[in-house]
């Protein structure tokens, strides 16, 4: 193998020396080994292919793998030829192997975060020393309990116990086999509450569009000492009026590149998503789709359009020339308060879309536009689907108002004052003063009326 290919190779490969089996890695441009103390012997063969596979996975994200490879000593042989038994797998020796391959591009970055955060943060410290094949039901719901009484949210600590601990818990049981059965069997979760979608108004919309349409931002200037340079940036107000106008999610409008986009055609093609300064793919299968465009949009996105733009180039990018990350955007919170719109998050303007085209198009058609089936559009939006029957352009509201013009000014009897009411009632005689008189709050008269 010659020098160049060998200071590239970052696998592991098994071999036996003097009848023992030993792994041999490479570890910042160095050869290292590490004997096993292992018999020469199939079966011994198969395990140490399995820890193999592991080393080759840490190597290659970058991590030291000499942690995981103190598992081994495990299978040492003792002074008198006999092998110890093997020490109980603990969560989190367990752990260190799993969260090994959790590594970009084999999961999102952002899951590979969350994992590690989760086991390390909370499910490490209370069940850590637990024999994997020890775990029950009984622990994760008492480490579910303390992660309440902690203050922690409901809907946390399930992505914490249900997803990040039991994906590990199931590649323990269904890839490694080091778990017989499934010890989240039987556990039911209460109801988490999720925030329902909330939409801007029609003037909300405008004024926002208008908002990014006018600001000036600042760029940076070199070498200047002038300060920094204010002036518009267009895509910043494109960004925003293609979220408000395809029902696009933030991630898949800050992932777009050129060649995805036709606007010959007027539409786009939605084939990955961008998040903490990465593209992977959709949140979906369904979410890879093709978006339709209004000649608006068309018009807005022809407007920032470089000249020479190779398929790759990123639609939507900041003031440093960087594709735009969703989750850095302060821009958006700075618009709201400057215009005292009451706060709430960038994904609002996917839920002002579909809120504004279920009355106008059929299911399906959103369905394909949006990347969302229409389960979940029920489930979320089902007050804007429009009822067999009804105008989708009347509202409950605006009905009531309808009927409330059949009243006419001249049909309505004049409500009786307060002395009327005392009157009577025989609570005062007709010639005795009322106190409380025309100005009682609590009259028609009162009230306006």
């Amino acid at each position: 193998m010659s020098k160049r290919r060998r200071s590239a190779y970052i696998g592991c490969s098994v071999d036996a020396q003097a009848g023992a089996l030993r792994l041999r890695y490479r570890w910042h441009k160095k050869q290292r080994t590490h004997r096993l103390h292992l018999a020469d012997t199939p079966e011994n063969r198969e395990a140490a292919e399995k820890l193999k596979r592991v080393v080759a996975a840490c190597v290659g994200a970058g991590r030291d793998p000499r942690p995981v490879l103190e598992e081994c000593r495990q299978g040492e042989k003792s002074e008198g030829g006999t092998a110890n038994a093997p020490s109980a797998l603990t969560i989190s020796r367990y752990y260190e192997r799993w969260v090994a391959t959790k590594v970009p591009p084999e999961v999102r970055r952002a899951q590979a975060i969350d994992y590690r955060r989760h086991i390390r943060g909370y499910v490490l410290p209370a069940l850590g020393d637990l024999p994997l094949e020890s775990v029950t039901a009984r622990d994760i719901l008492g480490l579910r309990t303390e992660l309440r009484q902690r203050g922690l949210s409901l809907k946390y600590v399930k992505n914490i116990l249900a997803g990040s601990f039991k994906a590990m818990l199931r590649e323990a049981r269904l890839v490694d086999h080091e778990l017989s059965r499934d010890p989240f069997e039987g556990i039911t979760w209460p109801r988490v509450e999720v925030p329902g979608p909330d939409p801007f108004t029609r003037d909300e919309r405008q004024r926002i569009l208008g908002w990014f349409q006018g600001k000036r931002f600042g760029f940076h200037v070199g070498l200047a000492t002038n300060g920094p340079r204010l002036r518009p940036h267009p895509h910043f107000h494109a960004f925003v009026h293609t979220l408000f106008w395809t029902g696009m999610r933030p991630s898949e409008a800050a992932a777009l590149q050129w060649g995805d986009v036709d606007l010959e055609r007027g539409v786009l093609q939605v084939v990955r998503s961008r998040h903490l300064y990465e593209d992977s793919a959709p949140k979906t299968e369904r979410a890879r789709r093709t978006v339709e465009l209004l000649p608006e949009t068309v018009r807005v996105l022809r407007a920032i359009q470089p000249l020479r733009a190779i398929p790759q180039t990123p639609v939507f990018v900041n003031t440093n020339g960087r594709p735009l990350e969703p989750r850095a955007f302060p821009h958006w919170y700075a618009c709201l308060r400057a215009l005292g719109i009451r706060s709430r998050g960038v994904y609002s303007c996917k839920d002002t879309y579909v809120s504004t085209v279920l009355p106008l198009k059929p299911i399906p058609w959103i369905e394909e536009q949006t990347g969302v089936a229409y389960v979940t559009l029920k489930k979320h939006y089902g007050r804007w689907i429009p009822r067999p029957g009804v105008d989708p352009a009347s509202t409950e509201l605006e009905r009531l108002a309808k009927g409330a013009e059949l009243c006419t000014p001249d049909t309505i009897s004049p409500a009786p004052s307060f002395r009327e009411t005392l009157v009577g009632s025989g609570e005062i005689a007709a010639g005795e003063e009322c106190r409380g008189g025309e100005s009682n709050p609590y009259t028609l008269a009162g009230c306006g009326f």
